[in-house]
């Protein structure tokens, strides 16, 4: 009997088994990476709206009764409420000028340079230095408006 055949056909099989053991714990490891990353402030208004708008400012500017007629309960609304249009406070400033992130009334109120009322968020401490840039970052990138498909009203 020619073994020849027979070994040559286990040969190929142990070339297309893999040589590591699956490692169940580090492909954990990557999908919570991969999560992390997906969770991530972006320069995008949906980002934001997630990871500032609504744990740092909806409690003031929400509904109705907004502060300042702002509305941040949404992403549409925040960009409704806040690029191009005037700000309340400071009669020379948009509250988002898209593309002049250092024009833009909402910086000066994050980074407590504004003329007039408080430092944002109200009663809180101020955002950090790496939140306040991703958000001059969506401004100077011109303010995009959110994707309607992301936003939930």
């Amino acid at each position: 009997m020619n073994l020849l055949p027979i070994l040559l056909l286990l040969a190929l099989l142990a070339a297309c088994t893999p040589s590591e053991p699956f490692d169940a714990e580090l492909a954990a490891r990557a999908d919570e990476t991969e999560e992390e990353t997906e969770d991530t402030l972006e320069p995008k208004l949906e980002s934001i709206q997630k990871h500032v708008f609504d744990p740092h400012c909806i409690a003031c500017h929400a509904g109705s009764t907004a502060e300042q007629g702002m509305r941040l309960d949404s992403a549409g609304n925040s960009y409704y409420a806040l690029v191009n249009v005037r700000s309340n406070q400071n009669l020379l400033q948009d509250r988002v000028e898209p593309g002049d992130a250092d024009n833009s009334y909402l910086i000066d109120k994050l980074e407590g340079t504004q003329l007039s009322g408080e430092q944002m968020p109200k009663d809180s401490n101020p955002l950090d230095a790496e939140t306040i840039a991703v958000i001059r970052q969506w401004i100077d990138d011109g303010a995009p408006p959110p994707n309607p498909d992301d936003d939930e009203e």
